[in-house]
């Protein structure tokens, strides 16, 4: 279970990061502990939402839950000082919401135990 911890840990990293460089200048995050998934929100307003990698971020996300990547790379997540690693929190999450308009954004994951 540490390691789980510490997983969504990573992941949360990754999201207050991503938030940070794009511009936030206040989020609310969110950790929901169920018996079946971690879920994870967060929002965060006055973000650049044209930019390319806010528009890209979905994609980021939804790739399938690669257990074998996660398994050997996840402690790398939020550890990389020049850009963030969503395509590595794509691969640790089974499901992604990314809703925005001109300034705001909202992002929803879920973990499934």
């Amino acid at each position: 279970m540490k390691h789980e911890v510490k997983k969504i840990s990573k992941i949360i990293d990754e999201l207050v990061t991503f938030c940070l460089l794009h511009g936030t200048n206040s989020m609310n995050i969110s950790v929901e502990n169920s018996e079946e998934y971690f879920k994870i929100s967060i929002s965060g307003d006055s973000i650049d939402c044209k930019d390319k990698r806010v528009k890209k971020l979905k994609q980021l996300l939804s790739g399938p839950r690669q257990t074998e990547i996660e398994e050997y790379y996840w402690e790398l997540a939020g550890e990389n000082d020049r850009d963030t690693e969503l395509c590595l929190v794509g691969a640790m999450i089974d499901k992604a919401e990314v809703n925005y308009d001109e300034k705001d954004l909202s992002i929803t994951l879920y973990r499934y135990k």
